[in-house]
């Protein structure tokens, strides 16, 4: 009976601690307001590169890739917003032996080195104190942590077929401190959901994807690359208003 009654006990007291605890969340959170965004389009990584491997010269480029984006933005204000969001998505490496001519993939002057590009980054929004027809244009500014990576058919494609003169080449992913500026535009739906185009530039210094600008013991392949890229992201899509309006 004592057992029974103390379980009992235990069972009324978790009930009550749920209860307030989920009247205290709900009080909180009623207050909190945040805007969460999924975006999608696709970017331009402007980063075309020559260099000379054993007398040839060579040339790299990125391809134009989709992108996404996904993240939070929480106001400060009537015009400032605090902005994290992840985005990514491919932009493919392609490699040319410009002294081979016409230039093609079939006798194997152009090479393609699958790649992705992914940032996580931390921005400042900053909106006009006006609208237009429910039209409110923006500019933003941030830092963020770059990765561009190499997928596995470029790693194999490096190893098994070489890179620019040479037979072999490992390939890895490259790390950056990056920063990002651009503008944009937010139009208005309803109270809680908001239609936004960006665009945005997300800079960096050149990836080589681990490839030394000259050669070392460890590797002969070389990609001497110099510079900043800029990968220009064109997305929109769709803002979505939480807490109290």
């Amino acid at each position: 009976m004592v057992k029974k009654k103390t379980v009992q006990g235990l069972m009324a007291l978790t009930v009550l601690l749920w209860s307030t605890g989920s009247v205290q969340a709900r009080d909180l959170l009623k207050d909190v307001q945040a805007d969460v965004f999924v975006l999608g389009g696709g970017s331009t990584l402007v980063d075309a590169q020559y260099f000379d491997s054993a007398g040839r010269l060579m040339h790299s480029r990125f391809d134009v890739g989709p992108k996404f984006s996904v993240g939070v933005a929480v106001p400060y204000g009537k015009l400032l917003n605090i902005e994290t969001a992840f985005s990514g998505g491919p932009n493919n490496l392609w490699l040319t032996n410009t002294n081979i001519f016409p230039h093609t993939q079939s006798d194997g002057s152009v090479v393609e080195y699958p790649a992705r590009f992914y940032a996580g980054s931390l921005s400042a929004v900053f909106h006009a104190p006006f609208s237009y027809r429910h039209f409110r244009p923006y500019a933003e500014g941030g830092v963020e942590y770059d990765r561009y990576t190499p997928t596995r058919g470029a790693i194999a494609t490096a190893r098994n077929h070489g890179w620019a003169t040479v037979n072999t080449a490992l390939l890895t992913h490259n790390d950056k401190f990056g920063m990002n500026v651009g503008v944009g535009i937010d139009r208005k739906f309803t109270k809680r959901i908001t239609f936004r185009i960006d665009l945005r530039d997300h800079i960096t210094s050149s990836p080589a994807f681990g490839i030394p600008p000259a050669q070392t013991e460890a590797s002969i392949a070389i990609f001497p690359v110099k510079g900043r890229a800029n990968n220009i992201m064109y997305t929109a899509g769709i803002l979505y208003h939480l807490g109290k309006l």
